[in-house]
């Protein structure tokens, strides 16, 4: 079952982290648009969204009917969502690294570079390196994966306030470490445990607003008329605060999460429409892929001025994002949802080989 606005503010989310990324190739330094300065932060919320979604499809069968079967099959489910992307997309970008297509190979690769890359695992702060340099965080995430039924089982217990308490005092150390990039909380470092505990934190304080959300002191808090605008004028104040008080907006962002949820008017206009949803449904590859779309459109940008063609930038930034879109379209049909299929598929076989060899026993 799909909350048609979570999707939408997923896909509201990876555009935003693409046009911040775009001026990160300095070839596209004109096209910094101040609008998405902060959007590392949307990041934070793909951790909070992913605890929230995650529970609401979950915590029944994981938590309240916890055993080995149960586990083994979310963990399954899980890296059938995200494992074939993220093996498609590193191997390509081996081959950008190999090949040099973009003119910007900076990883080495290396066999603990390959192997925590292939398993998954690459950004668990032991100093291996994500190839792919966006999957650091789908890293991170697994890790959250693995320990969902511990991050639930506090969450939905009277140690909730202490667990609450506790991430945000993980986010204000993060943001304290100064180890942030464009921000205190932009800290993605490959040789440092705070990357992994930026997710787990973000990750917990979903599963914390999942149990929230059924409450009737928050849904008339939150589920009110006006409530969408009322919240996301506040995470634009907080942004607006001087310092960059990065843990404040974290901190609002469940709350955006809560209003989506309750599905109000306001919510179901800007995140369910039609282009929202698409973007979230298409949103895993977006984050993904769009690294590679922009490094290879940027050198293609400076073959073009070396040969005098100049005064048309803006037309390779379209060609990008058009091109980005594509990619992203065929990436999900192809890629994602025959990835998930093909998983479930081996993993039934394996069900069904499993009774027919104690039968014949």
């Amino acid at each position: 079952m799909r909350i048609s606005s979570l999707t939408g503010l997923r896909g509201v989310a990876a555009v935003s982290v693409l046009l911040y990324h775009i001026p990160h190739n300095p070839t596209f330094e004109a096209f910094r648009i101040p609008l998405f300065s902060r959007a590392y932060l949307a990041v934070d919320l793909f951790f909070i969204l992913s605890g929230f979604v995650i529970s609401f499809g979950y915590h029944d069968r994981v938590v309240n009917h916890l055993g080995r079967a149960s586990y083994v099959d979310f963990l399954v489910n899980r890296m059938a969502r995200v494992w074939p992307l993220h093996l498609i997309v590193t191997l390509v970008f081996m081959a950008r690294i190999i090949l040099n297509v973009s003119g910007n190979q900076a990883i080495a690769l290396n066999f603990p570079n390959v192997a925590t890359n292939m398993l998954m695992i690459q950004s668990w702060g032991w100093g291996t390196e994500p190839i792919a340099g966006n999957s650091w965080s789908v890293s991170t995430e697994v890790a959250a994966y693995l320990i969902y039924p511990l991050i639930a089982i506090i969450a939905f217990s009277r140690l909730a306030w202490a667990q609450g308490l506790l991430c945000v005092g993980i986010l204000a150390l993060v943001a304290g470490s100064g180890l942030g990039s464009s921000g205190p909380l932009d800290v993605n470092d490959s040789d440092t445990v705070l990357t992994l505990l930026r997710c787990l934190a973000g990750f917990s304080l979903g599963v914390l607003t999942y149990r929230c959300a059924e409450k009737n002191w928050c849904r008339r808090l939150v589920d009110r008329t006006g409530g969408f605008a009322i919240v996301c004028g506040l995470i634009v104040l907080a942004l607006l605060l001087p310092g960059k008080a990065d843990v404040l907006v974290v901190c609002l962002m469940p709350l955006l999460v809560l209003s989506c949820y309750y599905n109000g008017a306001a919510a179901r206009a800007v995140m369910a429409n039609p282009v929202s949803f698409h973007l979230g449904l298409i949103s895993y590859s977006i984050y993904l892929w769009h690294p590679l779309v922009r490094d290879v459109a940027a050198r293609a940008m400076g073959v073009a001025h070396r040969h005098g063609m100049a005064g048309f930038d803006w037309l390779f930034i379209v060609a990008m994002l058009i091109a980005t879109w594509l990619l992203c379209w065929a990436s999900y049909a192809l890629i994602e949802v025959r990835g998930h299929q093909l998983i479930k598929w081996l993993q039934r076989g394996r069900r069904s080989r499993k009774p027919a060899r104690e039968a014949t026993a």
